[in-house]
């Protein structure tokens, strides 16, 4: 069964630029693992393990909830969650947000799925296992478009252990 999530994805160009500057923070903590670009994306809502049909369902009833998605978003301000030893980039104005994160939590109730209830927090995770607190530094601010919100599954590579996430269609 699939273990999925309902994201905004971004684009790629944003998504290479974000990973390298993260790179940067690399050298106030060496052991944290920073996201790949390929994985960068903003979480609206865990779902879990489901089945293939509740996924391809679910995916197919996000679709007409981009209308309710802000046409951008401005990344930058950086932050961590300390207990779970992330450092992520932060969103602002994070509020425009909580239409699309509304429904989605709705739509996903609706059809009678799992659902996370941790409060939504609008971030983009850089890297896990973080342990230096608050870094001393700050990206550029980048205005970014959004789309639609999408359902992703997480695939591990049995080979290699490496997590990826893909897209449900």
């Amino acid at each position: 069964m699939p273990r999925v999530f309902a994201a905004l994805l971004l684009p790629h160009d944003v998504c290479d630029a974000l990973a390298r500057d993260a790179k940067a923070f690399a050298r106030i903590d060496p052991l944290a693992r920073f996201t790949r670009s390929t994985n960068l994306h903003l979480t609206l809502a865990f779902v879990g393990e489901i089945s293939t049909i509740d996924a391809r369902r679910l995916s197919t009833a996000l679709r007409p909830l981009c209308a309710l998605t802000p046409r951008d978003i401005t990344i930058g301000r950086i932050g961590t969650f300390d207990r779970q030893r992330i450092l992520y980039a932060g969103l602002s104005p994070a509020e425009s947000l909580d239409p699309v994160v509304n429904e989605v939590r709705s739509t996903i109730t609706r059809l009678g799925l799992p659902l996370d209830d941790k409060p939504f927090r609008a971030h983009i995770t850089l890297a896990r296992d973080w342990r230096r607190g608050h870094p001393p530094m700050t990206l550029p601010a980048r205005t970014v478009p959004l789309s639609g919100p999408v359902l992703m599954e997480t695939v591990k590579d049995p080979r290699t252990g490496m997590i990826r996430y893909r897209q449900v269609l």
